[in-house]
Formats: C-alpha cells, structure tokens, sequence
C-alpha cells in the first residue's frame, strides 16, 4: 500500500457481536497506526455506542448494512460512500456486500481509496469469499500485515468500565453464570439443570453465584438463580459497559459459547467457555488473559464436576 500517510480512513465491521469483540485488537492497530488520522467506522446500530465510546474512531456510520430490498437506504449509502473521500479502507467483513461497497468507491467513481481485505479479487462480487479456517483474529493479523500494520497490540479497554458498574453492591470475587439462550434439547447449550446445580456448588465454595443475561432468557435464568439461596439474578439489568465492569470484579464466568463470554474474556476476566464443535470454537473461540474452552459434542453429557473443576472447584 502507499507510503502516504491517509488523512482520512473508513474502517468496516458490520455485522456479529462475537466478530465486532474479537476485532477491538485490530481497532486499536488501527488507530494507533493511523494516530492523526480521521477514522470513520462502517458499521450497524448494535455497535454504534460501543464503537462511539471506545475512542477509537472520531466517526461511526451505523447504517452500514440496509437491507437490498430498501432500495431508498441502499442509494443513500451509495451515495455516502462515494462522497467519503477515504484514502485507505480497512474491510474487516471481507464478504460479498463489502466486495460490492468496494465497487461503488472505486477509481471510476472518483474515490482512490486503497482497500484493504482479507478476501482478494473482483469475483467476490459473483461469489462470496472463499471459506478461511485460520481463527479470525489470526485473519485480521494477516490482513494488517499485508497493509504494513505489523503489531496487533492487547487493545486498552478500560473504556467499557469507565463509569459504569459497582452499583449492585457485589464483593469482589463473586462467580458469573452466563448461560445464554437455552433451548430444550439443543446439544449445543449445558442444560439449565447443570447451571443450577453449578450455582448452589459455587455458594458452598463461598462464593456468590451472579446470573446475567437478556430479558429473552428471563424466565431459564430465574430457575438458575433459584437453585441457590445465595445468588443473584441481574438477568435485564444489565448494560453490556455494566457485564464488562462486573467482569472485572469477578474471580470466574462461566457460559455456553456466547457474544456476551467473547466481552467477558475480552476485559482480562477468567472464563470458561462452554462449547460444542457446531460453534465453531477454532475459527471464532474468545481471546482473552485467561480462557479455557470445555468441549463436548453434546453439552448436555458434560458433567457439573468437569465444569467445576475447569473453574477450580472440584
């Protein structure tokens, strides 16, 4: 790529909470790369407050993926995108609807940005990319690479636990169970009776088993929380800056391969991922100071003491 330094860089990441965690380190190369530059991030309305307090990025689109049928939305971000006048974009979708981005601001269209994909060639239009098996992370080390971005730093990510958390008076060194969304005889998820079984476990240790989650996953989590007089069920309380200052506390977390165990492990909290091989865990497994990832093809054979002991129970 040129030796210019840009003075104005796009950075796209659309899609997927597990992938937008997972490139917080190639963010932080970037803008550290790029330390005078205006970086505007690309990308879609669950990530805009995230992206917007991380000051990573002086702008963030979050219009970024409108739906091909709304013709109206698609032509207005056409239009942006050629308008942008970019001098180097960092794609770290990689995918057919960024390959057609691409198209759009291209020489002709009076846009010289250089871009920078994981995923070379026009036919990406035609075709999507061809499958990557490398771990995601390793990918976006290999693309920055490419693009004289030789050193993806441990991101700082003492923004998401700036001024939030601490209000639910917690003693450090309680145990997060996060078990996401459980359905009935999916062998991708522990069953709720081992999450139960694991809380009134960790209270006999003498620590305060702390359940999170959505308000979709209310009514499993309620019966977790019940299994121990001891816990408490945060389960609709929290923000994700919340779940990230709450990590920081905690001694452990523990939850089915999830989005919301990608950010826990992000800001350096002890976690243990529960996984099947439908996840994917070697192409998108968290990262983070200490990880420890508990395969099985089916969860619902994983015993509690094999959790426990993963956790330093047993």
């Amino acid at each position: 790529m040129s030796a210019q330094p840009a003075r104005r860089v796009m950075v796209i990441k659309l899609g997927g909470f597990v992938e937008f965690v997972l490139a917080f380190g190639a963010f932080s190369a970037v803008r550290r790369h790029h330390t005078n530059a205006y970086i505007i991030l690309l990308t879609t309305p669950p990530f805009a407050e995230l992206a917007r307090k991380s000051g990573w990025f002086d702008e963030v689109w979050d219009d970024g993926e409108p739906p091909w049928a709304r013709v109206g939305k698609v032509a207005k971000l056409i239009r942006r995108l050629r308008r942008a006048r970019v001098d180097r974009v960092y794609d770290f979708d990689n995918g057919a609807r960024t390959a057609r981005y691409h198209f759009w601001m291209r020489d002709f269209w009076g846009n010289k940005a250089e871009w920078s994909r994981s995923s070379p060639g026009f036919l990406n239009l035609i075709r999507g990319p061809e499958k990557v098996r490398e771990h995601y992370v390793e990918q976006m080390v290999s693309q920055l690479a490419a693009a004289g971005i030789d050193e993806l730093p441990t991101p700082d990510l003492s923004w998401l636990t700036k001024d939030f958390g601490g209000r639910y008076g917690l003693q450090d060194g309680f145990v997060l169970l996060a078990p996401g969304r459980i359905e009935d005889g999916d062998a991708g998820c522990w069953p709720v009776a081992r999450f139960a079984e694991l809380a009134r476990r960790v209270a006999i240790e003498g620590r305060r088993p702390v359940v999170i989650g959505t308000r979709s996953e209310e009514r499993t989590n309620q019966l977790i929380a019940a299994a121990s007089p001891d816990a408490m069920d945060l389960t609709g309380k929290t923000t994700l800056f919340d779940v990230a200052a709450l990590a920081r506390r905690a001694s452990v977390a523990v939850g089915n391969h999830s989005g919301i165990m990608h950010l826990i492990a992000a800001v350096g909290c002890p976690s243990v991922v529960l996984t099947s091989p439908a996840a994917d865990a070697g192409r998108y497994g968290p990262r983070g100071r200490y990880v420890v990832m508990v395969r099985k093809e089916n969860l619902a054979q994983l015993p509690v003491t094999e959790v426990a002991a993963a956790l330093r129970l047993g």
